[in-house]
């Protein structure tokens, strides 16, 4: 029998009106998904184009390459580097509202109150110049171990000294002079008008009513010379008395306010810095025991005693470093002050000055609460012997 053909039915499956040419269905991308063009890639270029692309990248012309159909694929431009964030600052330090009195350094076992005294230290400090490439030989004698004043040695070569010199004067004279005129072309003794009218106070300084704490420190601000002068006469010629401040205050989470006491005087001492420590002459030191109402916190009169207070005893640390000329005392309290109050005589009797005495404000209507026999101990102990300063002088003799 003849073969049969093929069915119509199938032929016209695979090519009709309806369905299309099977060369005209779309191809799909096996990676992607996305239909393809039949006639992507196909179109010739003209002769001598550049894409706009390439020139704005100002990166040189790459072939096309095929993807798995085999259609061209434009090179892919390299991405941005993204730029790398910027770390993350550190914490800054928390706000310490109520700061507490440091603890001791130092034995506290010391002086003419104290079963053991001891001696003071050897203090030796060396200046060694730029350039200076040793040995350093150090030869100690006992006469100079014995003796109380200091004295300075220089351990510059000959050699050396004589090239400074040299570059000192070198530079002087290569420096122009600049004829302008301004606050540092007065005399000294305008300037010194100047800061007084500025700095010093009609009246003393008192902690215990800070009303007249507001001075400006815009003008020490200008230059270094200005900032030495000024801390001299805004120091030195200004009288503090750090008395105990009953005003009571707390953050704002802390439901007890607490008084302040002497947390201001310590506070300012170590605000001051040693530098200006050294600058100030004249100090009244009150010394009076807390008082109940502005105390409610402490349970005992003994812990409100000013021989107990930390912050005292800071400050007392603190008032050694200074040059004092004048020193007024002021014991107030409960109970008077005995020999056997050791720890806070022990630092009481370290506070040197040229002039020590005792007085009795400003409770005029009571007596100093000291016994009679230790005052004079005391005011002898803290007087400086040989005297710094001679009589109304504001600074030190050298």
């Amino acid at each position: 029998m003849p073969a049969r053909g093929k069915p119509t039915h199938q032929r016209s499956r695979e090519s009709s009106f309806e369905l299309g040419s099977p060369s005209h269905r779309p191809r799909y991308n096996k990676r992607t998904g996305r239909p393809i063009r039949n006639g992507a890639g196909q179109k010739q270029s003209l002769p001598g184009y550049v894409d706009s692309v390439v020139i704005e990248a100002d990166e040189p012309i790459e072939s096309c390459s095929e993807d798995e159909e085999g259609n061209p694929v434009q090179p892919r431009r390299p991405s941005k580097r993204k730029r790398t964030p910027s770390p993350t600052p550190p914490p800054l330090e928390p706000i310490i509202y109520d700061e507490g009195p440091d603890p001791a350094s130092e034995d506290e076992a010391n002086g003419i109150f104290h079963y053991n005294p001891s001696t003071k230290p050897i203090t030796m400090q060396f200046n060694i110049p730029l350039g200076f490439h040793g040995p350093l030989i150090l030869k100690l004698d006992s006469r100079l171990l014995a003796t109380t004043e200091g004295q300075i040695y220089n351990v510059e070569g000959p050699r050396m000294r004589r090239r400074l010199e040299a570059a000192s004067v070198q530079s002087q004279e290569t420096t122009p002079e600049k004829d302008r005129v301004g606050f540092m072309t007065l005399a000294p003794e305008l300037r010194n008008k100047v800061y007084r009218l500025l700095f010093v106070a009609d009246r003393e300084f008192n902690f215990g009513l800070p009303n007249n704490f507001c001075r400006s420190a815009a003008f020490l601000r200008t230059c270094k010379q200005i900032h030495e002068e000024g801390c001299s006469i805004l120091y030195g010629e200004n009288k503090f008395a750090f008395d105990r401040n009953r005003t009571t205050r707390a953050p704002f989470w802390d439901p007890v306010p607490k008084e302040i006491g002497y947390k201001d005087v310590r506070s300012f001492l170590k605000m001051i810095g040693p530098a200006n420590l050294r600058l100030l002459r004249e100090v009244k030191l009150i010394l009076e025991d807390a008082m109940p109402a502005s105390t409610s916190y402490l349970h005992s009169h003994e812990e409100r005693r000013y021989l107990n207070d930390e912050h005292l005893i800071d400050c007392l640390r603190i008032l050694r470093q200074a040059q004092l000329r004048k020193l007024t005392l002021s014991f107030l309290g409960r109970r008077a002050l005995a020999r056997t109050d050791i720890k806070f005589l022990g630092y009481l009797e370290q506070i040197q000055a040229d002039e020590v005495d005792t007085t009795a404000y400003p409770r005029w209507y009571y007596a100093n609460k000291i016994h009679s026999g230790l005052q004079g101990d005391l005011l002898n102990a803290m007087t400086r012997n040989p005297k710094l300063y001679t009589q109304n002088e504001l600074w030190p003799t050298l």
